[in-house]
């Protein structure tokens, strides 16, 4: 969907309702902070639809910032939990 963002300024409604139905799915098992990552995400994916469409030279602009990956933070937080999931507790 951000991919998309970048390029279009219309989303598809039914891909906001997949988006949000993921993040109900997550917060059974995630910690706040992974829910609270992920829903910055979407408003970011929707802010970026009502932005000025993305150059292709703009595009390989982003390349190298850390706009151009916004679920990072997401897996990163994920993954630390599935490592505290793991990981003994004693």
């Amino acid at each position: 969907m951000y991919a998309d963002a970048l390029a279009h300024n219309q989303a598809e409604i039914s891909d906001f309702v997949k988006v949000y139905a993921l993040i109900s799915r997550m917060r059974v098992l995630s910690s706040l902070q992974t829910i609270e990552k992920a829903d910055r995400v979407v408003r970011m994916i929707d802010d970026t639809y009502f932005a000025p469409n993305k150059t292709l030279t703009e595009l390989r602009g982003m390349l190298n910032s850390p706009a151009i990956d916004p679920l990072r933070d997401v897996s990163e937080s994920c993954r630390k939990e599935l490592q505290s999931l793991s990981s003994p507790a004693w």
